[in-house]
């Protein structure tokens, strides 16, 4: 199958996606609905929770010196207009305040109970069935 695809291609001419792969109709995969990469997920807000955490960590130590600068009551305002500007530049998913804790199972965005990061409708059913270590199902 190579071997004509490469020809056409050489020729200039165009190939669609159901010439270059034959008899499979699938469409490609597209990045963030793929089963490989929700496979680990909850959902796909989950996978796109993850990777603004990523976004946020890379940016972090740049962000967190150019908002020094900026807050700095010394500093000449020239300077602070160019850290301003500089922020500006920063992706807008590398702030902090971008992320919001989801639930491990369920991605679920509230209700979470933070120690053991599940909501508080997962978090009551694995303590009925004792399946949290120091949970003691109050009883009187």
């Amino acid at each position: 199958m190579a071997a004509p695809l490469t020809r056409s291609l050489a020729k200039g001419g165009f190939v669609t996606f159901t010439q270059a792969v034959g008899h499979c109709l699938q469409p490609p995969s597209c990045g963030l609905h793929t089963t490989s990469t929700i496979g680990k997920y909850a959902d796909w807000k989950m996978v796109k929770e993850v990777r603004n955490r990523k976004v946020v960590k890379e940016f972090a130590f740049e962000r967190l010196n150019i908002n020094a600068l900026r807050k700095n009551k010394i500093i000449p305002e020239q300077i602070k207009e160019i850290a301003d500007k500089e922020i500006a530049a920063l992706p807008t998913n590398s702030s902090i305040t971008r992320l919001h804790k989801r639930c491990a199972l369920t991605s679920r965005p509230r209700g979470l109970v933070t120690r053991w990061r599940l909501s508080r409708i997962v978090w009551r059913h694995e303590a009925d069935y004792n399946k949290l270590s120091g949970v003691q199902r109050a009883m009187w």
